[in-house]
């Protein structure tokens, strides 16, 4: 064999390794990317203020009227606009890719379904003010796939649907 057609292979094998290496390590950046994103969001939501928003949200009628919320107190006012500003943040991020819609699902369609059912007719008017139909878009769309899900897939409760579940063996 030649000795330039084996340095032609030998350099061609080296190439085709690198590309392939550098392929694997692409994909395992993404990976971790979305794990770290999945972490950080869910992190985002253990801060007392949205907590507290979220609480705020659920103990309201549903469908509450967009006057009986500006006539709550400022400090609930304010936080129920953390939790809606989140799942804004969060339909959004979910929309792009982000962050993926059955993680989402799995931590917080319940909350996101109740809270467009008790903040929906409010959103509503505040749009109407505003004449601006996108006011706050993404938390509706985020809570209509979340409403989708369960019309498609019962929301089964986690200990119900993974009670058979055994750790992955390393």
């Amino acid at each position: 064999m030649d000795l330039s057609l084996l340095f032609q292979i030998i350099s061609t094998t080296i190439m085709v390794i690198g590309v392939v290496f550098g392929l694997v390590n692409l994909y395992n950046f993404q990976l971790a990317r979305k794990r770290e994103a999945a972490i950080m969001m869910l992190n985002s939501f253990q801060t007392t203020d949205f907590v507290k928003g979220l609480l705020y949200v659920l103990a309201l009628p549903d469908d509450v009227s967009k006057d009986e919320i500006e006539k709550l107190p400022e400090d609930k006012f304010t936080a129920i606009y953390i939790v809606i500003g989140t799942w804004e943040r969060l339909g959004i991020l979910v929309q792009r890719g982000e962050i993926g819609i059955d993680l989402v699902d799995d931590a917080f369609s319940g909350p996101i379904v109740q809270s467009w059912q008790k903040l929906g007719r409010y959103m509503q008017g505040f749009r109407a003010d505003l004449q601006r139909d996108t006011a706050f878009e993404w938390f509706q769309w985020l809570a209509e796939r979340m409403m989708e899900r369960e019309t498609t897939d019962s929301a089964i409760p986690a200990y119900v649907a993974h009670k058979n579940w055994k750790p992955k063996s390393k």
